[in-house]
């Protein structure tokens, strides 16, 4: 709506025009700024419109999923899903599964179940790579919720019996390739894995405020992002260094790793000879001592991206609503056993290959270097050294 500037001024500045006809000309402003505001919100609501389409776009998998619900629905839809459906739902390829469902066949007693053996692996990974309940499910494929939980249980029971199968300490040819790819790549030397914790909800649990508890799982990988031991601890115990020390690797852990050697953990674990941690304290750091920190830091994204790929394929574990406690260890336990049963078949999109530039480890002598804080020093100046080389 546009009015004449002259005539505007006109009437509000001549003392012969009428109140009236300032008050019309006001009126007109009041109106023309409510058009201005209402076509501003009409942007505004335009722009929501379309962001809610583009988020309604990336549901359309799951909700046309949900939508059907059939005693067939696993024959009607669910075999004929594309590469890109396997992807999308399950994020791992379709020729996974399938190795996944014929490995697991040898340990599955012959016409010991009505339901097929591939529609039960489906069943259990549509439950753990999503936040959908029994009920959810046992909808979807038109069975009694009960039959579902059963599913379930069944199969991460027979995948966690698994875990030594593919969850077991490296071989020394092994922990030697580990240690000259990542000494290649960051020039940390003798390196053989890396350890953190992630936590997990428990929301069938709560604690005193309400709030669901915590339950940690320590793992220690490779540069592969494969775990090659895992320990679950006690549900709400959230120090790692608590949870480490009741593990059995803590116990262990000289019988796994020659003194050359180590693995990486952050600052919440205790310094030992083989778990090398930064420099911490209350005195400013050395320039030497903030290098290996910042060296040490790299090196250590290992764990947390292997964290990362558990929990974005396994949304079950960012919210568990299991009660019993061992069913909570045992579904965790599944899920590293598939975590590490994927990587075998497919890789990590992590992980690139380099080539390995410097395949020089260092020796220790451990006559001279006798207490893991000296280990850590005669480290400190090793990386330093070969920096400015």
């Amino acid at each position: 709506m546009d009015y004449d500037k002259e005539l505007l001024m006109e009437l509000f500045l001549d003392d012969n025009v009428s109140n009236m006809n300032r008050l019309i000309v006001a009126a007109a402003n009041v109106i023309n700024e409510n058009n201005e505001n209402i076509s501003s919100m009409n942007e505004i609501i335009m722009k929501e419109d379309a962001n809610q389409i583009i988020r309604t776009e990336t549901r359309e998998f799951v909700r046309r999923s949900l939508s059907y619900s059939s005693k067939n629905f696993y024959e009607d839809i669910v075999v004929k899903y594309t590469d890109e459906d396997y992807a999308e739902k399950f994020k791992m390829k379709k020729t996974t599964i399938q190795a996944l469902i014929n490995h697991l066949r040898e340990y599955i007693k012959p016409c010991s179940s009505v339901i097929p053996l591939d529609k039960k692996v489906h069943i259990f990974l549509w439950l753990l790579t999503s936040d959908s309940s029994y009920s959810d499910v046992a909808e979807l494929f038109g069975m009694h919720k009960s039959s579902v939980s059963y599913i379930f249980h069944e199969l991460a029971t027979l995948l966690s019996e698994q875990k030594y199968h593919f969850i077991n300490w490296p071989s020394l040819e092994e922990q030697h390739v580990t240690r000259i790819k990542v000494n290649s790549r960051f020039g940390f030397p003798n390196c053989v894995g890396f350890i953190d914790a992630c936590r997990l909800r428990v929301r069938s649990k709560t604690n005193q405020k309400g709030k669901p508890v915590i339950i940690l799982l320590q793992a220690v990988c490779d540069e592969t992002l494969m775990f090659f031991d895992i320990h679950i601890g006690q549900i709400g115990s959230t120090h790692k260094n608590r949870v480490y020390r009741e593990s059995q690797l803590a116990h262990e852990m000289k019988n796994f790793i020659d003194f050359d050697n180590h693995i990486l953990g952050n600052s919440e674990y205790k310094l030992k000879k083989n778990l090398i941690t930064p420099f911490t304290g209350d005195i400013p750091l050395t320039s030497e001592e903030t290098k290996f920190n910042e060296i040490h830091w790299k090196a250590s994204t290992y764990i947390g991206h292997a964290f990362e790929i558990l929990k974005d394929r396994f949304k079950k574990l960012n919210s568990i609503d299991i009660n019993k406690t061992d069913a909570i260890h045992t579904l965790i336990c599944a899920a590293c056993v598939l975590h590490n049963f994927v990587l075998l078949h497919e890789g990590s999109n992590y992980l690139k290959e380099e080539a390995v530039i410097n395949n020089d480890g260092v020796t220790i002598d451990p006559n001279l270097v006798k207490t893991a804080a000296e280990k850590r020093k005669f480290l400190c100046s090793y990386i330093n050294y070969m920096d400015g080389a």
